[in-house]
């Protein structure tokens, strides 16, 4: 089962649907993303983030990764979801893995 986004009941019922997505890895298993802006990664240590473009995942990682490329990197210039809850370094790499898409460097995503 590859990645996708749904929408949160609970976003939707606050008013903020764009805000917050829940990606589906291939295990089936769901995580709760949140959209930020690239210039307030700094402010996350940890965490795992994905870059969006034009419907699809083109980059996919550890926050400080992504904080340390180039703000002109076209990952920086996405749309950057992160995904804040898992507890430590093991569990992040267990999201990454199971968000990778099966197609090396993007994922199409649904509609």
């Amino acid at each position: 089962m590859p990645p996708s986004p749904n929408v949160s009941r609970v976003a939707i019922a606050a008013g903020v649907p764009a805000r917050y997505v829940y990606w589906a890895g291939r295990s089936g298993r769901r995580y709760v993303f949140t959209c930020t802006g690239g210039a307030s990664l700094a402010d996350f240590e940890e965490g795992v983030a994905i870059a969006v473009s034009r419907g699809e995942i083109v980059w996919g990682g550890h926050v400080t990764a992504l904080a340390r490329m180039p703000a002109d990197a076209a990952p920086r210039q996405a749309a950057i979801y992160l995904h804040l809850l898992a507890p430590n370094l093991q569990a992040r790499r267990a999201v990454i893995d199971d968000l990778r898409p099966a197609e090396p460097h993007r994922l199409r995503l649904a509609a």
